[in-house]
């Protein structure tokens, strides 16, 4: 918001009323609550001031913020990565998702043992104990599609993921019947990308579009990309930028909504 009037740091320090810019620089950089009162002035210095409720919603749910997530107390410390953790809290208060899967369902669509499968397939030296921890965390990320407000959710599948027969044919079934029925949710829209559409946009692989913050229309929300080394995050708006571009082209690639839920119905058998 101070980018977009013009006002440099200092000039806007002064405007809320602060005897220098560093109080507002550690703000700006999430590291420091702001007052109400300096939030007033400065959402009405950026002619925002529109704003104020949803700021004073904001402030004030962060200054509470004492409960645990849910995987904290649903797991054994230090179980989940810290490179995970974001994605979890990003899933877990999105108003969108938009997901691209090259390979497989998305662990938001997963059944159990296709889950189980899974973790079994790339995780082959794990124990039974926590074969049953990485699929119950799978499991626990699905429950943001039945909260009372969920999610807009949109996935677009590459063909393939529907024949990889992940955990034999009966489980991969089972999954496609399970996409079936989401894909009858409101909130829910999958489609799915044919062998025969060739060349596509999303050769660079697989990622989630996450939109938060209904409240902060400016923000841009994140994109991340999982690799075998790290969880990626791209926050940056010209980062996401390309991903969108990439979402707009996929949409446009793939079935209709219509057209791929009666390939999954087809493919489930």
């Amino acid at each position: 918001m101070r980018n977009a009037t013009g006002l440099n740091l200092k000039a806007a320090a002064q405007a809320a009323g602060e005897t220098g810019d560093k109080a507002l620089m550690q703000v700006e950089r999430g590291r420091n609550l702001p007052q109400v009162a300096n939030i007033d002035t400065l959402l009405s210095t950026y002619g925002c001031r529109d704003q104020l409720p949803n700021f004073r919603s904001l402030l004030k749910n962060a200054g509470k913020r004492n409960w645990k997530d849910w995987w904290e107390y649903s797991f054994p410390a230090d179980f989940v990565p810290e490179q995970s953790k974001l994605l979890l809290s990003c899933e877990a208060s999105a108003v969108r998702l938009r997901m691209y899967q090259a390979q497989f369902v998305p662990e938001l669509f997963q059944t159990g043992d296709y889950a189980e499968a899974l973790v079994r397939a790339s995780m082959p030296h794990a124990s039974d104990d926590e074969v049953r921890l990485w699929s119950r965390l799978a499991e626990g990320r699905q429950d943001v599609l039945d909260r009372p407000e969920p999610p807009d959710v949109q996935c677009v599948l590459d063909e393939a993921v529907l024949r990889r027969t992940v955990g034999g044919h009966d489980v991969l079934a089972a999954q496609l019947a399970h996409l079936a029925e989401l894909a009858a949710r409101p909130n829910v829209d999958i489609r799915v990308l044919t062998e025969e559409s060739g060349a596509h946009a999303g050769t660079g692989g697989s990622f989630t579009r996450i939109a938060l913050l209904p409240e902060l229309p400016t923000y841009p929300g994140i994109v991340h990309v999982r690799t075998a080394a790290h969880d990626l995050y791209y926050e940056e708006p010209d980062e996401i930028e390309p991903f969108d571009e990439v979402w707009t082209l996929l949409l446009e690639q793939a079935l209709s909504a219509d057209e791929s839920l009666a390939l999954l119905e087809d493919a489930a058998g």
